[in-house]
């Protein structure tokens, strides 16, 4: 989730963008293209209810004294030289907000808003021009409206996702449909040599047969087994050939639609760079900020790693680049450095983020741990590094503009987990600090390597793996086993745990195991294992889509044997494996989870919601906000992708703006109503519609039982939270 200071970075990203389409559709409009006037308007109340779920209120008052030239136009008002000079200048302050937003204050925008009154007044007074009304949007205007808006993606500086082959695509389904008629056809002559198997037994039953008859039995039980032969011979022939065919053919959609999904990094690392030279500035701190390298990714995998980078970069300004004289002191250059540098690999992308501050303040960190973890002194700076990821941890003393509210590197890791990766964190008091995130290519496969423990059959990411190795001895220490590895500093001791035990099946490594040495956030550590195979690449089912979860699966890979391997969450089984030896009994009961076999996983059912909103930041927003309280979120864009949505998986809460594209939120509500399986879901409305039509949706509203209609001008977080826990408590 992206918090809500990355949202309004984005909105301010995207409004150059917003601003030069408004202006080109007002400008259309003026040559006599009717049909912008509508998509303007949808355009301006977009930026209106975004900008005032933001707490931005220049910016949304601002475009809502647009809305209503342009109401007022599309009333029937003729539009006059006012009418344009009020509009284009209110789109040019929307920029210069958005362009100077840490000195929105600064700006004088009454002229502008007196200007937008006066176009108003004029367009409605008495004696305003008359003229012909504007035309109702024809269907295809609808279907005209402005591209989602992500404001993560800012089209002039990087090519979007490269379009899907409208062609290809036809094609490969028109033979997906052949070889679907194909096994029809296979189905119905397996059904005839059912039939003739069935004749066959009962010639062959000996009971009642005649003695003069049995040569004739005999006859015709053969001519019926060659036929059978003969047709289960054919379809085998066939239903292999069909088999091939739509293998090859789905291969072939899927590398279509992949190929089409994949985007460059120059976009995010644009944005990566901005974001810590805006830091710097915020901060008044001299950074020279260095971004190298590139990588292709899914589109998907992309949008959850921004959030996390960006806020990498920050923090590395903030907490890592030391003020101006206390790098004098140090010895350091005045000017501090940060360096992004992306490198991509066959199965992964490596994003390295790096500084030349003063490190992890590890004095601080352990003074805040010493209420929590009571042996905090006792653990050694690498041993500390893993709680750097504890929700809600802060060594900050005071809150300032980018720091000290407890949302730190909890939520770096719960992104990039979310997405199969890893966070690894090395740190140098004095010398700065390197963060590197791995993350999968694509989401929709991964590249594993197989291992065999028991009674179990697992996986791990490749990019976990350090290497592989025979144990040859085993170290008993008094912080646990450890196992010699060799290294380019020298020869190193690794911690070594048995797998099975970390799984519920128990074991000791010894000398002769199998064993991988993998990554985990501050170093290595090794697993003992039965076996292992070549690392190979699979389709996985991730646990949030699990009927079940396990505190140490991140997801499920089929097998060709239809079996399943699970895919460990490193991180996770290096916190368990390290753990047991550690702990005093005490302190387990005390701190430690519950320590628990694999194989006892437990049912889950997470509330999900609806997000029916067609403002792309107001629908991550929202979003956002019912994810922190532990909700799955499906989201919709308008009312009838999220009427499609509701009915294909009913939703336990549902929040849905009122004016969208195609359905609007008064119709939504009034089909879920009459559907029987969503009749008694509750729904919540957020509008920023004006006090008069406010008034009569209400009523509407009111009558089809919404749980409560909420403004956007007015939004309130809390009061969301606590209407969303009221509706799931009364669900």
């Amino acid at each position: 989730m992206r918090s809500r200071a990355d949202l309004v970075a984005a909105f301010h990203r995207a409004m150059p963008d917003r601003v030069a389409q408004a202006t080109d559709l007002w400008l259309g409009f003026e040559q006599g293209q009717a049909g912008n006037l509508p998509v303007l308007r949808r355009l301006l109340h977009t930026l209106k209810g975004e900008a005032h779920m933001l707490e931005l209120a220049a910016c949304g008052d601002l475009a809502e004294l647009a809305e209503t030239v342009i109401d007022a136009v599309r009333g029937g008002a003729r539009p006059t030289q006012l009418t344009g000079d009020s509009l284009l200048g209110a789109l040019e302050a929307l920029g210069l907000l958005s362009a100077s937003a840490g000195e929105a204050a600064a700006l004088d925008l009454g002229p502008v808003q007196e200007t937008l009154r006066a176009a108003h007044a004029e367009l409605t007074g008495p004696s305003a021009p008359a003229g012909e009304p504007a035309p109702p949007p024809a269907p295809a205007a609808e279907s005209a409206l402005p591209p989602r808006l992500d404001p993560a993606a800012a089209p002039d500086q990087a090519a979007p996702p490269a379009a899907l082959d409208a062609a290809a695509v036809g094609a490969l389904l028109h033979e997906m449909q052949r070889l679907h008629g194909e096994r029809e056809v296979l189905q119905r002559r397996l059904r005839e040599a059912q039939r003739m198997l069935r004749a066959l037994l009962v010639e062959i039953d000996p009971r009642g047969a005649a003695a003069d008859r049995v040569a004739e039995r005999i006859t015709k039980t053969l001519g019926y087994g060659a036929e059978i032969e003969r047709l289960l011979g054919a379809v085998r022939a066939d239903w292999s050939s069909n088999e091939f065919a739509a293998g090859r053919a789905l291969g072939e959609l899927d590398e279509v639609v992949r190929r089409a999904s994949v985007v460059r990094t120059e976009r995010l690392l644009n944005q990566v760079s901005l974001a810590a030279r805006s830091a710097a500035r915020m901060l008044g701190k001299d950074v020279e900020v260095r971004v190298e390298g590139t990588g292709l990714l899914d589109a998907a995998v992309e949008r959850r790693l921004e959030p996390a980078l960006l806020h990498l970069v920050r923090n590395a300004v903030d907490h890592g680049i030391e003020p101006a004289d206390v790098r004098a002191r140090r010895g350091k250059p005045g000017r501090g450095a940060v360096a992004v540098t992306v490198v991509q690999t066959d199965a992964a992308v490596r994003v390295e983020v790096k500084d030349d501050g003063g490190g992890v303040d590890f004095a601080r960190l352990r003074e805040v741990l010493a209420e929590v973890v009571p042996d905090v002194a006792s653990l050694d700076d690498a041993e500390l590094i893993p709680y750097l990821f504890a929700h809600g941890l802060t060594t900050t003393r005071s809150v300032g503009a980018i720091s000290g509210r407890g949302v730190g590197l909890d939520v770096v890791a719960r992104e990039i987990g979310a997405l199969g990766g890893q966070v690894r964190v090395d740190s140098r008091p004095g010398l700065g600090t390197t963060i590197l995130l791995v993350v999968p290519k694509s989401p929709h496969g991964e590249e594993v390597v197989p291992v065999t423990c028991g009674r179990f059959r697992c996986a791990v990411p490749t990019h976990a793996v350090h290497s592989v190795m025979l144990l040859e001895e085993v170290l008993r220490t008094s912080d646990g086993p450890r196992v010699r590895l060799a290294g380019g500093s020298g020869v190193e001791l690794v911690p070594v745990y048995a797998l099975g035990a970390v799984l519920g099946d128990g074991g000791q490594p010894a000398p002769g195991d199998a064993a991988l040495v993998l990554h985990h956030a501050a170093g290595l550590f090794a697993v003992s294992v039965d076996g292992y195979e070549n690392p190979r690449l699979v389709a996985l089912v991730r646990s949030e889509e699990l009927p079940w979860s396990s505190p140490l699966v991140r997801g499920v890979a089929p097998t060709a044997d239809g079996g399943a391997m699970l895919l460990l969450d490193v991180e996770r089984v290096f916190a368990w494996a390290r753990q047991a030896p550690r702990e005093a009994p005490a302190r387990a009961a005390a701190a430690a989870p519950k320590r628990e076999p694999l194989a006892l996983v437990v049912p889950k059912r997470e509330p999900l919601a609806l997000v029916v909103e067609d403002a792309p930041v107001a629908r991550e927003l929202l979003s956002g906000i019912l994810r922190a309280i532990g909700l799955r979120v499906e989201e919709a864009s308008d009312g009838r992708e999220g009427l499609a949505r509701a009915r294909a998986a009913p939703p336990d809460v549902v929040l849905t703006d009122i004016e969208m594209p195609y359905m609007n939120g008064l119709e939504m509500v009034a089909e879920l109503r009459r559907t029987p399986a969503l009749a008694r879901v509750p729904v919540v409305v957020l509008t920023t519609q004006t006090a008069a039509t406010h008034a009569q949706n209400v009523a509407a509203l009111r009558e089809l039982g919404v749980r409560a209609v909420l403004s956007k001008q007015r939004f309130v977080e809390e009061e969301l939270r606590r209407i969303v826990a009221e509706s799931l408590g009364g669900a």
